[in-house]
């Protein structure tokens, strides 16, 4: 072999890793270890699902409406915090069942702050929660249902005091789902008065300060996903100031002036008796009912059918969208599964290892909307369910 010849197969070698090998490798580093970026393809929604038949939505008036204008209304299931339940969630099959078996058009992830969460954690297990919300998000487009990311500030209460954290996680979100039309914002989980749990000297929080965290916050969004579905938390535990004897029309007054904004309202209802407000609220802004349940807001506390059964009649009537706390093992009355489920077991809602609670979400999300029922009817309906 001569010396041009070896030299000649040594450059093909050279050219061939330039422009074969190493562009192959950095796409792949790209898609797996890298910021993911808003060109990558995702999964196509499959025909007839939620995403494939309302595409990205949007706010209209006093709804929440599809890319053709006409009202929506979801219906699913929340996640509870990574730092207790991670591994349940982490490689999809939760999300999975949720969308397949359980009838969810969508699902929340709560991405705690505090209490072992996201901002008290290192790099690698911050990195290891945004992993987990990655995999939800494409289980979720692959479903063709829609997913929120919600930042889960209800410790200590004020927003405003991680803005800035705040700013970057949504960029960070924004960044690699902005092709995804499925993906909604949560920026402000239950806002409330701070100092119960040490973290920020005790204070009010105004809807003024909620509107003032909102306008740093959805702007940084907006820069990289204009048009997505954005929802904020409203005063007292997302009650419009009512919980904590606010006027509600304090809101309603001084709404945000951004584009495709809802508000969120969380209701327990064998505590909370305040549906008639709700209504009035509904008829001039669009709502979003991120968290709701038949029982109280104690883990201890008992579902209330009877009491339920207006809150679930006003979200059906005004077109409420709603995800039930919650989709997780135990976590007293509101887990849908029973103490120390794993993935590896059966998920299907006739599972043995599905609690009471969850029969009645599965009955919630399976009845027809216009069909609101009766009490008598709503405790009936697990008795609905496969055998």
């Amino acid at each position: 072999m001569t010396r041009f010849s070896c030299r000649h197969r040594l450059r093909s070698r050279i050219l061939q890793w330039c422009f074969v090998i190493l562009p192959a490798l950095l796409v792949r580093y790209v898609l797996t270890s890298g910021p993911i970026l808003a060109s990558e393809p995702f999964p196509i929604p499959p025909p007839g699902s939620p995403v494939a038949v309302n595409g990205k939505l949007a706010t209209q008036g006093n709804h929440i409406v599809n890319a053709s204008g006409n009202p929506v209304q979801l219906r699913g299931i929340a996640f509870h915090g990574f730092q207790w339940f991670g591994d349940f969630y982490r490689d999809g099959r939760v999300t999975e069942a949720a969308a397949s078996s359980w009838g969810a058009d969508v699902v929340r992830i709560a991405v705690y702050l505090h209490e072992g969460g996201y901002l008290e954690s290192g790099p690698a297990v911050r990195d290891d929660h945004e992993a987990i919300i990655d995999t939800i998000v494409r289980r979720c487009a692959q479903n063709g249902i829609y997913c929120i990311i919600d930042w889960h500030v209800h410790h200590p209460g004020d927003p405003l005091l991680f803005v800035d954290d705040a700013k970057r996680f949504f960029t960070r979100m924004a960044d690699r789902y902005a092709a995804l039309p499925n993906v909604i914002y949560e920026i402000a989980n239950e806002p409330n008065r701070t100092g119960a749990t040490g973290i920020a000297p005790e204070r009010e929080v105004s809807w003024a300060d909620i509107a003032a965290y909102a306008d740093e916050v959805i702007p940084a969004i907006r820069a990289r996903s204009p048009d997505s579905l954005v929802l904020v938390g409203t005063p007292d535990w997302c009650s419009f100031g009512i919980s904590g004897g606010r006027d509600w029309r304090e809101v309603v007054k001084a709404p945000l002036r951004h584009r495709n904004v809802a508000y969120v309202v969380h209701a327990y209802a064998a505590g909370h008796t305040f549906h008639a407000a709700i209504d009035e609220i509904a008829e001039q802004l669009p709502l979003f009912a991120t968290e709701w349940a038949a029982a109280s807001w104690k883990r201890t506390s008992e579902n209330d059918l009877v009491k339920a059964q207006p809150w679930i009649e006003m979200f059906n009537r005004r077109g409420i969208s709603w995800t039930y706390w919650n989709f997780c093992p135990g976590d007293g009355v509101f887990g849908c599964f029973k103490e120390g489920t794993t993935p590896d077991d059966r998920l299907t809602p006739e599972s043995p290892q599905v609690s009471e609670t969850g029969k009645l979400v599965y009955f919630l999300l399976n009845t027809p909307r216009d069909d609101c029922g009766s009490p008598a009817v709503s405790a009936d309906g697990p008795t609905m369910l496969p055998e």
